[in-house]
């Protein structure tokens, strides 16, 4: 069927950029949030504005089509161009694009679902797995919501039961990408949702590996929302299930951080021996090999978790140790490759303690380059350690230091760039 002329420029744009009404609307929530702002908008209003049959939208919904479209509103809402429309696009841009259109037409034309369309899925998901921390968080979140309404799709079209399990592990894997990046962005809600998710998955297909990971992330969201001892059980039951290795390491872990904040120092203690003891015994892991040990708690996260944990239980010395450590593991990956919101977060615990300490000096220094971070790098666990190390500095004797009020006016600044904290309903998910 062909195309039907466009109406306005800014059908005209949706058109060349081949976007469904219910893409527009999506996407038209993604550039909302860049702008700050928690809008949506109904298919009736997409289809007046594609139309060219509305009144001219409100102030905040002509600040976020201009910012999506880079052209005044009258313009998008005026005729189309007589030409074609030419959008500036650079080359990483085309070549994504290109790779991820050449994969969905692939799996789509399929008339029945063949190997080849599991194939792109795997490579998806694994690319996906490799970038997250190196892509921006919100074309993240897009690209994840859209591959996991993909796999949801293809799930709709096979009934073979070995095409099923391979599919509810892409389901899951990506689901906990999603339960990390929604944390990232400030949801914990929505990241518990993705992580429950993940671990039905898991035990949809009986994969041990995968129930680990939903677990550690969904504990995580417990520990960072107050719910400690929630947490601590949480972690402990599931370690009868954890495969032995890194998924029983990341569960130890958990649990020592969750069981510092209730002040049980043996525990803790014992946690991270036991956490350590099973990264020492580790080995190869198929689903390690796919999801990238940058996701999955390794040796650096390991050191991270032990400053966190002392420093959480006012133990300046061993978190400081801890917290240099982890920061030097850090150092060692290339910087293209790195982890820049973990060693963000290391600094905080690392100023901390020297807050603790008395150190000043030390802890205006450590905190240095979280100063000119740049707003996607400040997630959320960032920004709560930036919270409670605002909280730390009034505590102590040294409050009305000249130090302590310049860090405390950094904390200010920094948390107020922090990335858009609203609400994305588009990124929960019924089990399928």
């Amino acid at each position: 069927m062909a195309q039907q002329a466009p109406r306005t420029r800014l059908e005209q744009r949706t058109q060349d950029s081949h976007l469904t009404v219910r893409e527009f609307i999506d996407r038209f929530h993604v550039a909302a949030i860049e702008c700050g702002e928690d809008i949506h908008i109904s298919e009736r209003q997409a289809k007046r504005w594609l139309a060219g049959v509305s009144e001219l939208p409100r102030p905040v919904y002509r600040r976020v089509l201009e910012h999506w479209w880079n052209e005044s509103v009258a313009r998008l809402l005026g005729p189309p161009d007589s030409g074609p429309v030419m959008v500036p696009r650079t080359k990483e841009e085309l070549v994504v694009d290109a790779g991820r259109e050449s994969v969905e037409r692939a799996i789509n034309a399929a008339s029945v679902l063949d190997p080849s369309a599991l194939e792109h899925l795997h490579s998806a998901v694994r690319r996906l797995a490799k970038t997250f921390y190196t892509t921006p968080p919100l074309m993240m979140l897009t690209d994840l919501v859209r591959l996991r309404d993909t796999v949801y799709e293809q799930l709709d079209r096979t009934h073979k039961p070995r095409q099923q399990a391979e599919l509810y592990l892409f389901a899951g894997q990506v689901c906990c990408l999603l339960s990390s990046m929604c944390f990232n962005l400030g949801h914990p809600d929505v990241a518990e949702e993705q992580a429950r998710a993940a671990h039905t998955y898991g035990n949809i297909i009986d994969h041990p590996s995968l129930c680990s990971w939903a677990r550690q992330l969904q504990v995580n969201v417990m520990y960072w929302s107050g719910r400690t001892r929630r947490a601590a059980t949480l972690a402990t039951a599931s370690l009868d299930t954890a495969p032995t290795g890194t998924a029983r390491a990341g569960l130890y872990g958990a649990q020592a951080r969750s069981l510092a904040l209730i002040g049980a120092r043996q525990e803790v203690r014992a946690a991270l021996d036991a956490a350590d003891e099973e990264l020492q015994r580790a080995a190869d892991n198929p689903f390690l090999e796919v999801i990238g040990a940058g996701l999955i708690y390794d040796r650096t996260r390991h050191t991270m978790t032990a400053g966190t944990s002392f420093v959480a239980l006012g133990d300046g010395e061993q978190a400081e140790a801890n917290t240099t450590a982890a920061l030097q593991l850090f150092s060692e990956v290339p910087k293209p490759d790195r982890w820049v919101a973990g060693e963000l977060a290391a600094r905080v615990d690392l100023t901390t303690t020297r807050v603790m300490r008395g150190d000043l000096a030390g802890a205006e220094d450590a905190l240095g380059p979280v100063f000119g971070a740049h707003p996607d790098q400040l997630t959320e666990a960032v920004v709560r350690r930036l919270t409670n190390l605002g909280r730390t500095m009034v505590a102590t004797r040294y409050r009305d230091a000249v130090e302590a009020k310049r860090i405390g006016e950094a904390i200010e600044d920094i948390t107020s760039r922090s990335l858009p904290r609203s609400a994305t309903p588009a990124i929960t998910n019924p089990v399928s």
